[in-house]
Order: C-alpha cells, then structure tokens, then sequence
C-alpha cells in the first residue's frame, strides 16, 4: 500500500491523518496546544544544542502542555490501523511495521492491543516517530519471540542512530506469564523526546528489560517523560543457578554524549537498578519521579555535571532476594549534584547515599533522609567512599532510628591516596538510632582536613550513641550544637580544631573524650557540658570555653 493512500483519511479521528492536519492549518487554528511545529522546534534548539550541559530548559522546551507532538513535524503521517495492523491482539503487526517504515514518517496506532512476536528495527533515518495515545504493545511470551534480538522497538543503533526520534503514548502488557523484552531502545543524534510510556506487569524473563536511552552527539538533546515500570522485574536465575543481571527500568549507556533529561519517571521493583546512567561522556538529568524498592540502586547516576533533583526514593519491601537497595549511588564523573531527594528508607536495605571512588567531585544539597530500622543491614545516611575527590553536603536533614546495629547518618572514608576534603554544613541530624558496634557515632569521619559547619544533631540512642568521631587530621568542627547519649566529640586525629559549639551528653558523659593519639588539638569558645575526658593528648589549647553541670 502507497503512503498516500494510507495518509487519505478513512476511519482516523481528526488530527490522526495528514488531510484533516492541513484542513486545521486552513482554519488557520493555533497549533500551540499540540508540541512545537518543525520550525519552532529547529528554532528553539538552535542556540541549545550546542551547549547541553548549559540549558535546562531545552527539556521543557520539549514538552508542551498536552506533551503531543505536533504531526507537522513529519512529512508523512500513517494511521496503522488504516494501513493493516490488526488492533485486537490477534495478529502480529511486525510485518506491517517492516511495510509502512519510512524515513520522515509518524507512526500513529489509535486505541487498541497490538501483538508483536519479534523485533522492530529502523536504523539511520532522519526523522521517525510512534505514537499511542492509548495503544498498548502486548508482546509474546518467551517461548513464542522470533529471534534473539530482545527489544520490541529499535529505533537506531550506536553505529547506525537516527537523527530524531519521537515515542509517545505507548503502553506494553507483560501480566502474561514468561512475558519481558526492553520496551524501546533508542540512539538518537538531534533530539529524541519520549512521553507516557507504561509497562504494566512484571517482567519474568532472564531478557533485557524496561528502556534504553541515548543522545549519541554531543550537541543532541533528549527528554525522557512519564516513563513507567510500575510492577519491575523479577529475579530470576540462569541454568547456572546465578540470579541474572541486567534487568533495569531505565539505562543509559557509554554511547550517550549529549544531553539527556528523564522529568517525572517511575520505577519500581527492578532487580538490577532503577535508574542506570553511567559510563557515558554525556550529562543525564533527572528530575523528580518516584524510585521505590529497586535492587542494587534505585537511582544510579555518573557523568560530567549531571544532575539528581528532587526524586522521591523508597525502599519500604525487601524480596528474598534482594542484595542491596541503596537510594542513590554516584558511580563516577565530575561536578555531579544531587540537590533535595526525598529518601524514605522505611525497611532499609543499604545506605541512602553513596559516593563512589570513581567521582572526582560532587555535591550533596538539601537532602531529607529517614531512616528506619532493618535487621537486614547497618544501613548508614551519607557514605563518601574513601578515594573520592572533593565532597561537599550542604543543607538538609538526616533523621535515622532504630536500635538495631548501629549506623552512622554520615560515614566519611579515606586511604593513603586521599588528598581532598569533605566539608559538611547546615545539617539537621536527628532520630533514636542507637550506637551498638557497625557505626556508633552519628558522624565518622577519617579524611584529612574536613569542615563541618553549623551541625545540629539531636541523637538520644541507647548503647553509647555518639555525635562525630574526628579521626582524620586538621579536621574542624565550627558553630554547632551536638547533643547525643554518650560523647558528643571523639577525637582520634591532631590538628583538630573546635570553634564555637555546644556540646552536651544527655547522659552526663563529658562533652568531648580525646584519645592518646590526639595531638595539637584546640577547643576555642565552646560549651562543654560535663567537661572533657583526656586520656593523653599532646599540646591541648583550651581557650574561652564554658563548662556547664548539665
């Protein structure tokens, strides 16, 4: 069948063929309330496509208020239905797809249920779009795909991208059982804009799963919008008997080098992350969304100044078989910010934050952590491993209970190799964790010439709990109020300096206990409640302190 014989209008709803398109142009209708038109598009990408890393609004500027994209951005508009695809479920549509395949063509499917038994892919196109609004993709099971290929769209590959890519308004149907390939993987070169896509039903195969992402130039941008896994993945084991790997809701891999904005996605219950975005040169952010009870990360993020804002993460089930469900894990890249998650370990199953060795610098900004109490693990707050470069956490609140095994709601780690600080400010740490063996100190900290600034920690625990543990060298602790069970200050490290506190022990313990290897330590205008305990430091400087009973 001719294109022009599928574009003439025959059972369609108007604005789904390219006559009644161009019968609204003739009406002279306002098109806004559609997605930008080719011109306004190229127009708006002009002077953001060349930096990216720059222009956060290129992603708003993607989506309109009905998040549609506009048919007049396609020279060819195919109604699927019109063209053979059968929208019962009965029939596959792959042969029909692999017909009406064209370079600058929209693909519409209007409501109904289309069967897919192998892969649809399309590679090396300029211009190439899918659209629902309320189609849903039902693929075979396992036992009944054609092919090793275990996607239901390709849309362009590394070698071969498209130049852009439009997927919206798609759900997929795995409730069947042994039912699961990756929904859409996607390379694009210019632009790639992906919105309302749902995958309902668990997927239950050892095959590669949820979204694949990518904007292979480094002057392409991309959005991500509205992309949801609701039901996850299940952990399932090879014939070796090894839980298999590689079931992600979303992932972006070493070929993205543009800009990518993921905005309001969800993704829950996945065995192998949530969110995966990194091993790329290319920036990634994502904005808000809800990540609950993924396996390994629920948000795992690189790159060079990518950006985390405002997500929503959860873990409040432990499967059987989940190893570690971090709340969010910074693998590796420079300038990385993560700035106001809302992390809610209710059950916990790993810490909520994670720097890796791999990141030369990052900042942590208003986070709001709750952590419960979990007999799976020592589950700690903030953990800044110990080959990190710069680190830097400002704002916020920790509030971390449970009497269980511990846990610090900061952990900050060193080796031989360190050389930059970390510098803690205007944090709030609250909660009843108690300081059993495992992280009995709110803070640890034994990286050299750290700085925390303007602390309030409120730790009441039982079984010794203490506020900071300072076992680097030329640490400080300035303008804070620390109040804990046991020592509020323990200090190991020389070159310790304290400006300018309060620090109290609930339990009538001296303010500050410093060990034998504590050297040139200086304790300037501060509160000691209870006094100090020294056992043996070196050239001790007591200035202008108070020294309250209680």
């Amino acid at each position: 069948m001719h294109l022009d014989e599928i574009n003439k209008c025959g059972q369609c709803p108007i604005g789904e063929c390219m006559r009644h398109e161009n019968e609204a142009d003739e009406t002279g209708e306002d098109s806004s309330a559609n997605a930008l038109s080719r011109r306004s598009w190229m127009k708006m990408l002009g002077g953001v496509a060349a930096a990216p890393l720059l222009a956060d609004q290129a992603s708003a500027a993607l989506i309109t208020s009905d998040q549609q994209a506009s048919q007049r951005d396609f020279g060819n508009v195919v109604n699927m239905v019109n063209a053979g695809a059968d929208p019962t479920g009965e029939e596959p549509i792959n042969p029909v797809l692999e017909e009406v395949r064209a370079d600058d063509t929209l693909l519409v499917f209007p409501e109904g249920r289309y069967k897919m038994n192998t892969t649809f892919r399309y590679t090396g196109f300029t211009n190439f779009g899918i659209r629902g609004p309320r189609a849903t993709i039902v693929p075979t099971s396992a036992d009944e795909w054609i092919g090793e290929d275990e996607r239901c769209f390709l849309l362009g590959v590394y070698y071969n991208p498209g130049q852009r890519i439009l997927f919206q308004g798609v759900n997929f149907d795995y409730t069947a059982p042994n039912t699961g390939v990756r929904a859409v993987e996607a390379y694009a070169t210019d632009r790639l804009l992906v919105t309302n896509v749902e995958i309902q039903g668990e997927h239950d195969t050892l095959w590669d799963a949820g979204g694949t992402f990518n904007v292979t130039d480094p002057r392409g941008v991309g959005v991500v919008s509205g992309f949801r896994v609701p039901d996850g993945t299940a952990a399932l084991e090879d014939e070796g008997g090894r839980i298999q790997y590689g079931r992600s809701g979303i992932t972006v891999n070493r070929y993205h080098k543009g800009g990518i904005w993921f905005r309001n996605c969800e993704i829950k219950s996945c065995w192998d992350n949530g969110l995966y975005a990194t091993d790329s040169d290319g920036f990634v952010s994502i904005q808000g969304g809800v990540y609950q009870n993924n396996n390994v990360s629920n948000l795992r993020l690189g790159g060079v100044d990518s950006v985390i804002q405002s997500p929503k993460v959860i873990v409040d089930r432990v499967r059987f078989n989940d190893l570690n469900q971090r709340g969010i894990r910074i693998e590796q890249g420079a300038r990385v910010l993560v700035n106001n998650p809302d992390i809610d370990l209710v059950n916990p199953n790993g810490h909520a934050i994670t720097v890796e060795n791999e990141v030369t610098s990052a900042t942590i900004a208003n986070p709001n952590i709750d952590i419960g109490s979990s007999p799976v693990q020592n589950s700690q707050g903030i953990v800044v491993s110990g080959n990190t470069g710069s680190v830097r956490v400002v704002g916020g609140r920790i509030n971390i209970n449970g009497p269980d095994n511990g846990g610090n709601a900061i952990s900050i780690r060193s080796t031989e190799q360190t050389t930059e600080p970390v510098i803690v400010e205007n944090l709030q740490i609250t909660g009843d964790r108690g300081g059993e063996p495992g992280g009995r100190e709110a803070i640890y900290c034994d990286r050299d010439g750290c700085t925390f600034r303007n602390l309030t920690i409120r730790q009441p625990g039982p079984a010794y709990r203490q506020g900071i543990t300072l076992a680097g060298d030329n640490c400080k602790l300035v303008f804070s109020d620390i109040q804990t069970t046991h020592h509020p200050v323990i200090n190991t490290g020389t070159g310790t300096r304290i400006l300018s506190s309060n620090l109290d022990s609930y339990d009538g313990y001296p303010a500050a206990r410093l060990y034998p290897s504590s050297s040139d330590v200086e304790i300037v205008d501060t509160g000691l409640a209870h006094g100090i305990r020294d056992d043996g430091a070196t050239n001790l400087r007591l200035v202008s302190n108070r020294y309250p009973s209680t």
